[in-house]
């Protein structure tokens, strides 16, 4: 049997393709089925993980990431703003624990990343 391109295949070469097609295609789908399953899990296990004691020392407009507002820790570290810190926050997190606490002035504001990722419907 010859295809449009002119290549001859025999059938224990078709059968051979559909069987790697066939694998390829399952690994792909349980792939997916295991990313929606396990979403929720994945991450929390993100959010537990970040561990910051820094302080905010700018905010501005990144023009090289559309002008999207960045903010940048004493540290050195850059970051996307995800909640509406002011200069001279001091910002605390420990790692496994869901609470971020801000030290602003007098005052102490807790942002818990739980509650954020579900707003953002991120976590169901």
């Amino acid at each position: 049997m010859e295809n449009y391109l002119g290549i001859e295949i025999d059938k224990t070469s078709k059968r051979i393709i559909k069987i790697f097609v066939v694998f390829f295609v399952s690994i792909f789908v349980l792939t997916i089925l295991y990313l929606i399953i396990n979403s929720n899990e994945l991450v929390k296990q993100q959010l537990l993980s970040i561990e910051r004691y820094t302080r905010v020392i700018d905010i501005y407009n990144n023009k090289k990431e559309h002008n999207f507002p960045y903010v940048k820790y004493s540290n050195g570290t850059q970051k996307i703003l995800e909640f509406p810190y002011q200069i001279g926050d001091s910002v605390s997190k420990s790692k496994g624990d869901s609470i971020e606490y801000i030290f602003r002035k007098d005052s102490i504001i807790k942002n818990n990343y739980f509650e954020e990722a579900r707003t953002n419907g991120f976590l169901k």
